[in-house]
């Protein structure tokens, strides 16, 4: 793999296509969740799976680590060539649109689907239905995050990123980012002391926030604890040492990374276990991500029509596969198919119908900058020849 300069404007396929099939994936993690065991979703159906619990449980672990990674990693590419404020404003602009036109579009939508699907399972009595529903979409909550949660952190991460640009300039941020990479390498045993340190104390301030408040503890942590990977994208385009490390992983690094991916959802009985947690979990989700991002190198780091297409209606399939999946749970709520035979036919659906709308959307320019395509990657999306 070539190393990336700032200043190369040539296209990077095999990250493009990495950071689409991380929101891809988000159909098969929505479709799983339904029949979740450890999870209540927006729609959940009575009959559980626990093949569906752990598949979706480990999608959980590496998907979005791997989209906040390349997505601190493009944004700071872009960033060091046009300047903190000029990127800011068009960051909040590519981002900020197509929140607020999901927000007002597809979530009222969701909500009252989702309210229909409680009474349909008979947890909401059908004559408090209406009342239920105007609670729901008069009152801001959850339900109104929803799928879009990435969004509001995306935003959030890109002004954090601008201010310390601004603040530390790029030259002296590249240089002092490279040289904490080199430092690493070169101290791996006090960086694994140092990296045990912090993970011991993210345990703790976890286990804290949470006990503190439960429902909004769980928030701010689930809503901020990709901060890090996003982090570590921005250090991974400064840093070829690191670009090279992260194309590396082979099959025995999969097999590794999905075992500790494993250990990082078991139940945990204090802190230590925490700790052990939270590490199994970074590390489970770099070598996954890592594996894939090998595979990216070798088998997409070139122009390819296909690939392009799905590339581009990633963001756009993202974000209408919710609310396809919420309706058809909620039909499958009054049937009674196998589990497993019911997600097949969600994600099969749900992955074609979203294609669909993202190429009728395609049509008009207003509705493609009102959904946003690309936004998540930000930048513009030409043709160039392959940089790998």
């Amino acid at each position: 793999m070539s190393n990336v300069q700032s200043g190369n404007q040539d296209r990077l396929h095999h990250w493009d296509f990495s950071r689409a099939l991380y929101l891809m994936l988000g159909i098969p993690f929505h479709a799983a969740v339904i029949y979740s065991l450890a999870h209540e979703w927006a729609v959940s159906s009575p009959d559980k799976s626990q093949v569906l619990t752990w598949f979706s449980d480990f999608l959980h672990t590496f998907r979005m680590p791997g989209f906040f990674l390349l997505a601190g990693f493009f944004s700071i590419m872009i960033l060091d060539r046009k300047g903190p404020m000029t990127w800011l404003k068009s960051r909040l602009f590519r981002l900020g649109v197509p929140l607020v036109s999901a927000t007002l579009l597809i979530v009222p939508f969701q909500i009252v689907v989702q309210s229909v699907a409680q009474s349909v399972r008979g947890t909401l009595p059908w004559a408090d239905l209406s009342a239920y529903t105007i609670g729901q979409l008069t009152q801001f909550g959850e339900p109104w995050i929803s799928h879009l949660w990435f969004l509001w952190c995306l935003i959030a991460y890109c002004v954090g990123l601008a201010m310390l640009h601004a603040l530390v300039g790029g030259t002296r941020l590249r240089a002092a980012l490279d040289g904490l990479v080199g430092w690493v390498m070169r101290n791996r045993i006090a960086s694994l002391v140092g990296f045990t340190a912090l993970c011991t104390a993210t345990a703790y301030v976890q286990s804290v926030v949470v006990a503190a408040s439960p429902y909004y503890g769980n928030a701010v942590i689930n809503y901020n604890a990709y901060v890090l990977y996003f982090c570590l994208g921005v250090m991974l385009f400064y840093s070829p040492k690191m670009q090279d490390l992260l194309v590396k992983p082979g099959p025995k690094a999969l097999c590794v990374g999905i075992v500790l991916a494993v250990l990082s959802v078991v139940p945990y009985a204090d802190l230590l276990g925490h700790t052990l947690k939270v590490i199994a979990g970074i590390a489970g989700a770099l070598l996954i991500v890592g594996y894939i991002s090998n595979l990216a190198v070798k088998h997409f780091n070139t122009p390819n029509a296909k690939v392009r297409k799905l590339v581009d209606a990633s963001f756009t399939i993202y974000l209408f596969h919710h609310p396809i999946i919420i309706v058809l749970a909620t039909l499958f709520l009054m049937v009674n198919f196998p589990p497993i035979i019911e997600f097949a036919i969600i994600v099969v659906a749900a992955g074609f119908s979203s294609y669909a709308i993202h190429q009728l959307i395609s049509k008009s320019p207003i509705l493609m900058m009102m959904v946003g395509s690309n936004a998540a990657s930000g930048r513009k999306l030409p043709m160039a020849k392959a940089t790998g």
